[in-house]
């Protein structure tokens, strides 16, 4: 004899199983649609049978009745019976306001069939293996293993379910953990020291450090060599060390403040990428393209800065006739970010004053004012020509004006009257940092 069927019941015949470990032992069948009526979960429930019907995944679990031939008692699926009964029949709802719920739910749905599938099973204690193995937990593998934030980011690919958002918050944490394991960025058993969730969290503050140029993928106009080091910088950072009492640089309860300070702390290591003349590319679907050199930008240094032994790279290229701005790039271009840490920091700051002030001259917005001031009228007037800066460009000449910023102009200031000491990371990458905006703002020199 088979232990169980497939069958197709009358709707009509389903009765609830008085002994159901959502509740107390109930014979009474008012009282238990009663319980499972007044439950929001309920509702939702029918609002999802309304719009997609019996799930063909999970089928209702059902026996012989005892004292009613012909008539069957569910064991797996008490909670569905009741949400689709009181989508047939509203008025069974235990309140007022949940038989409006019901009412406009099943206006609005697919009506509930007169038949319904169903598993039948001959011997009650044989139900019992299968209703474990769905609500007893993984049990070691054995039961239903429920999706993470990564299982589900994956699963959200795909589409909208009509109940998941349509778009998966970690949607770019996922592509970018993916793209490393794939890549060899990290391993694939560091992947899983990395919380997706985590990485999620850092994102917003940390994109721009990053050379992302979107909230979905790995879209990028970063030189792919310096991408790959900065993402692989950022997710080791985030790897769960292992060892107790002790987070990760990346960590989950990290505030705003501090997330901001570790995208500061990218760009002062030399880690975020600085050569960003791609045409934006997806690094995991295709490889970069040729640089295209836009806004009459010259071409940077192609070895990576910290190998670099000047502050200046030697391709960067004054093509206007201002003797202090020459003389200023010069001992740029022979001086040891190392050695000369405060000299270089001082030529950082006093090329970037010099220059904005010759644009703001040549361009009549004029030079008077606080430096931050002269900055954002260099920024409107740049963004109002016939060649406005690039994103990218905009960004860092807005935050030269902004005092928490690395390479600001005000915290540039800081070594000079004694508030701190800079390091030849600190000078290189404040270079890098400007450069791009640097030359934008001489091509309009010429």
């Amino acid at each position: 004899m088979l232990e169980h069927e497939d069958v197709v019941v009358s709707f009509s015949k389903l009765h609830f199983d008085p002994v159901n470990p959502r509740g107390e032992h109930e014979p009474d069948e008012e009282k238990i649609r009663e319980l499972f009526g007044s439950q929001p979960e309920t509702l939702i429930l029918a609002t999802h049978l309304a719009e997609n019907g019996q799930n063909p995944l999970d089928r209702l679990g059902i026996i012989d009745h005892p004292k009613l031939p012909g008539h069957f008692v569910i064991r797996e699926g008490n909670r569905r019976l009741c949400a689709m009964q009181l989508l047939r029949d509203p008025v069974r709802a235990p309140t007022d306001a949940t038989r409006k719920a019901f009412q406009k739910v099943a206006s609005m749905g697919k009506p509930i069939p007169d038949e319904v599938q169903a598993v039948l099973f001959h011997e009650k204690h044989k139900a019992r293996v299968w209703m474990s193995v769905k609500h007893e937990g993984p049990q070691g593998g054995l039961g239903t293993l429920s999706w993470g934030a990564t299982e589900k980011t994956r699963f959200n690919r795909e589409g909208t379910t009509g109940v998941t958002r349509p778009k998966n918050p970690n949607r770019q944490a996922e592509a970018l953990l993916t793209y490393a394991v794939k890549e060899g960025l990290i391993t694939p058993e560091e992947r899983k020291l990395i919380a997706l969730t985590t990485i999620t969290r850092y994102l917003p503050n940390v994109r721009t450090a990053l050379a992302l140029l979107n909230t979905e993928d790995c879209t990028t106009n970063a030189r792919l060599a310096e991408f790959n080091a900065a993402l692989q910088r950022f997710l080791k950072d985030a790897k769960d060390p292992g060892i107790p009492g002790v987070r990760a640089s990346v960590h989950s309860r990290a505030t705003a403040p501090q997330r901001t300070e570790y995208a500061e702390t990218l760009r002062r290591d030399g880690v975020s990428p600085v050569n960003r003349d791609q045409s934006p590319y997806n690094p995991s679907k295709a490889p970069p393209a040729k640089p295209e050199g836009k806004g009459g930008a010259t071409s940077k240094s192609a070895s990576h800065p910290g190998k670099r032994k000047q502050l200046i790279p030697n391709p960067f290229v004054v093509a206007i006739k201002d003797v202090v701005l020459l003389r200023l790039v010069g001992e740029g271009k022979s001086l040891h970010p190392d050695e000369a840490r405060f000299s270089c920091n001082y030529l950082n700051r006093v090329i970037l004053e010099r220059i904005v002030h010759l644009y703001a001259t040549k361009h009549g917005v004029g030079r008077e004012g606080d430096f931050a001031e002269v900055v954002q009228r260099v920024i409107s007037h740049a963004k109002k020509s016939e060649e406005p800066p690039t994103k990218g460009i905009a960004n860092v000449l807005t935050k030269i004006a902004d005092k928490k910023s690395s390479y600001s102009y005000e915290l540039m200031s800081n070594p000079i009257h004694g508030g701190s000491i800079p390091s030849g990371a600190d000078n290189r990458t404040n270079w890098e940092t400007l450069q791009p905006a640097l030359e934008y703002l001489l091509a309009r020199l010429k």
